[in-house]
This record gives C-alpha cells, sequence and structure tokens, in this order.
C-alpha cells in the first residue's frame, strides 16, 4: 500500500490564511472594541467613557495601520515562496484577495471605528 500524496502543502495553506489577514483583523477589531468596552463601562462606571473613547481609538487606528500596510505592500505574500514554487498567476491572484479583502476589512473596521463618534460609550451597558 502507497501513500497518497498530501493535497496541500503548509506552504499553500499558510499563504490561504495570509490573503485571509484582512477579515481576521477585522475580526480582531470588532472583538476587542467590544469587549474592551464592556469591561471597561462595567467595571468603571460612568467615568468611563473617555477611557472607552482612547481605547478604541487607539485599537482601530492599530487595526487601520495594519490594513493598510496589507492593502498598500502585498508582496509580503512574495517572501513566504522563496523557493518559487507558486505561479506567477497564482501568486497574484493570492495578492489580489489579500489587498480586496484587506480594503473590505479597512472599511469595516473604519465603520466601528466612527460609531464612537455618534453613539454614547456606556449608555447601553451602565
Amino acid at each position: 500500500m502507497t501513500t497518497s500524496k498530501q493535497v496541500f502543502s503548509e506552504k499553500f495553506i499558510g499563504i490561504a490564511l495570509l490573503s485571509l489577514a484582512g477579515p481576521f483583523i477585522w475580526v480582531l477589531h470588532f472583538a476587542v472594541v467590544y469587549g474592551v468596552q464592556h469591561i471597561a463601562c462595567v467595571t468603571l462606571g460612568n467615568r468611563a467613557d473617555f477611557w472607552v473613547e482612547i481605547s478604541v481609538i487607539v485599537i482601530t487606528v492599530v487595526a487601520l495601520l495594519a490594513l493598510l500596510l496589507l492593502i498598500l505592500k502585498p508582496d509580503i505574500l512574495q517572501r513566504l515562496d522563496r523557493k518559487q514554487v507558486r505561479q506567477e498567476s497564482t501568486k497574484e491572484f493570492f495578492s489580489g484577495i489579500m489587498r480586496l479583502l484587506a480594503l473590505l476589512s479597512f472599511f469595516g473596521v473604519l465603520w466601528s471605528g466612527i460609531a464612537l463618534f455618534f453613539l454614547p460609550a456606556c449608555a447601553s451597558v451602565v
């Protein structure tokens, strides 16, 4: 009995996961922003507004910068494929997918971040 060939290489899975980095950052931003907001509002009460606003601004700026890096520097994928195993068209495809998903995630993070300016920070929790 012979062993079957591995269908997906570890490098391919890594490149595919890296192309999903934008949505991962968006989900992480969403969870951290609302987690920090809820915990701060419950523990600090009425004094939490300032700290929630500052933390949401900082977390949003960090997430936006990370997404901008993915959008503007898609050659991150090229560095993973040092042995030039993938075809050029495959690299361009994953790079394009990463950029488009990062752009979509950029607007999602921006939307969650600017909600801070329209909604009270701790009104629903306190």
